[in-house]
């Protein structure tokens, strides 16, 4: 079986530069950090799907047309209840909005069961956070500089796992349009 879900990704260098940026806090929150290279803004969660179904998903994403999103990650917030740190984005988030919802509907008529839920954007930064220890940092914080991401195409990713850890890689990738 195959775990997917479709994102937007910041640059490497962008994710590099944020881990680092939070690192401090992290230690701070005695949280378990999530590796640069994961981190992503997730537009569907599609779930597991057999792999001989992987080309009516591909094929529902190429049909669609989005516009490109810039969405600016301008603070840091706890998530209560998964026990997250995340950069959140409060600006204009028509389009990474649009095409979230656009992606859950041309996958549902696809035939999947993707996690419908209304999208949040936010980069998961650390995992495993005692809600007595959040509670001695002054969270939400202002991220500054804010992590700016401007998507130009949208991914299909994989999630595996590692040992303890996630892996997520790109399975394919579609271009956003003006």
């Amino acid at each position: 079986m195959l775990r997917l879900f479709f994102a937007l990704a910041p640059t490497p260098e962008q994710n590099t530069a944020l881990a680092t940026h939070v690192a401090p806090l992290i230690a701070q929150l005695q949280a378990q950090p999530v590796p640069a290279q994961n981190l992503h803004a997730t537009l569907c969660f599609i779930g597991a799907i057999e792999p001989e179904r992987l080309d009516a998903l591909r094929a529902a994403a190429a049909s669609l047309r989005g516009r490109p999103a810039k969405l600016s990650f301008d603070a840091l917030e706890y998530w209560e209840t998964p026990k997250i740190l995340c950069a959140t984005a409060t600006r204009d988030l028509s389009a990474a909005s649009e095409l979230a919802i656009a992606l859950g509907e041309a996958a549902v008529a696809a035939g999947f069961a993707p996690d419908i839920k209304p999208f949040r954007a936010h980069l998961t930064l650390a995992r495993k956070i005692a809600p007595t220890t959040a509670a001695a940092v002054p969270l939400p914080l202002p991220l500054v500089p804010p992590t700016v991401l401007r998507a130009e195409n949208f991914l299909l990713m994989s999630s595996r796992r590692e040992g303890t850890r996630s892996i997520y890689s790109a399975v394919d990738c579609w271009p956003l349009y003006d």
